[in-house]
């Protein structure tokens, strides 16, 4: 059987739509693995830090589901939403990955403002319609992913990605991280595109039903990013007590 080629998972910003970034060849860009895997090593230390940091106040990254385990301190917060919290990190990993594919950096930190804010309104959509994640279920996924990626075709741009971390183990960790928000907004677009493939009914052509599905999914993430009433951290007098970490006496 012909081996396939695997698109590279990217971390906190896996696309709604098939939660993977569609990577494209650039010209001058030979190095686009290595570029990336280093920006996902510093994603990866910045959580850390941010787990272990004990001055300052730090929040939930979000109210509830599995993602509530991951904290972000009180300066390194971009935006607030009314269930969900948008870290600085996050804003500049999307927009390197952007600046990465050949855009300025403007156009990168637009780019890369309206996609996480979407992104993290499709996750509290997801858990608040009854999607969650489990620690098994996430292991069973990242088992998949190191074996899709040990046999896929274009394995070396894996590598390449994976040898910017200090170890393999260390890669994979940070990928079960990145699940807790990943898979859940995963099962809820499944379960939307299943249900709006059902209502549109059989007689529209694959290529037609795709095209429709996926503006219907652009008005779908805009709705949910707007029922959040993101605002600038510098414009908030005080975060919702429902975020905060209280420290263990």
């Amino acid at each position: 059987m012909k081996r396939k080629k695997i698109i590279i998972a990217v971390s906190a910003l896996a696309l709604i739509m098939t939660t993977y970034f569609p990577i494209k060849k650039i010209i001058g860009k030979v190095n686009f693995m290595t570029d990336w895997g280093k920006v996902l090593n510093n994603d990866s230390k910045s959580k850390t830090e941010d787990a272990q940091r004990q001055n300052g106040i730090n929040y939930r990254i979000s109210a509830f589901g599995t993602d509530s385990n991951n904290i972000v301190s009180n300066e390194d917060i971009f935006e607030v939403g009314n269930d969900i919290l948008i870290s600085n990190q996050e804003i500049e990993v999307a927009k390197a990955f952007y600046i990465l594919q050949g855009q300025n950096e403007k156009d990168a930190e637009q780019a890369a403002i309206k996609y996480v804010e979407e992104y993290n309104a499709m996750y509290v959509e997801a858990v608040n319609n009854g999607y969650n994640v489990t620690e098994k279920e996430i292991d069973e996924y990242v088992t998949d992913l190191k074996v899709m990626a040990e046999q896929a075709e274009n394995s070396y741009d894996v590598k390449k990605v994976i040898d910017q971390f200090d170890s393999e183990d260390e890669y994979w960790n940070y990928q079960k991280n990145i699940c807790k928000k990943q898979l859940p907004v995963q099962k809820y677009v499944k379960s939307l595109e299943q249900e709006y493939a059902t209502d549109i009914g059989e007689k529209i052509d694959s290529v037609e039903k795709t095209a429709m599905w996926n503006s219907e999914l652009n008005n779908i993430k805009e709705a949910a990013a707007k029922k959040q009433q993101y605002k600038k951290m510098d414009a908030i007098n005080k975060i919702d007590k429902k975020f905060e970490v209280k420290k263990e006496l």
